[in-house]
């Protein structure tokens, strides 16, 4: 049974990208299809470039595996230039997983 699609964002580095890569391989191997990973600075002009990507396919659903400076400049752009839907998206912070 398909799990669905997910875009999965997170923080540019390296511990993040790699629970992010590590949610992707879980998320197809039941079933789902992973449509992008995009990543984002902590510090940005707009992130809309990021934003765009991020909303790009319409997922079932994002998952958010980020820093909160970035992920508060990603959330801002987000509500503000796209259709991204906050009830469709789980975050996770990764100091939750010890990084």
């Amino acid at each position: 049974m398909s799990q669905g699609t997910v875009t999965i964002g997170c923080s540019r580095d390296a511990g993040c990208r790699a629970l992010a890569e590590v949610a992707a391989a879980d998320w197809t191997g039941r079933g789902g299809v992973v449509l992008s990973i995009v990543d984002w600075p902590e510090a940005a002009a707009s992130w809309l470039r990021q934003a765009r990507r991020f909303v790009e396919g319409g997922p079932d659903a994002w998952l958010v595996l980020a820093r909160p400076p970035g992920w508060a400049g990603m959330r801002h752009r987000l509500l503000l230039s796209t259709d991204w839907d906050p009830a469709r998206t789980v975050i996770v912070h990764p100091v939750a997983h010890g990084d």
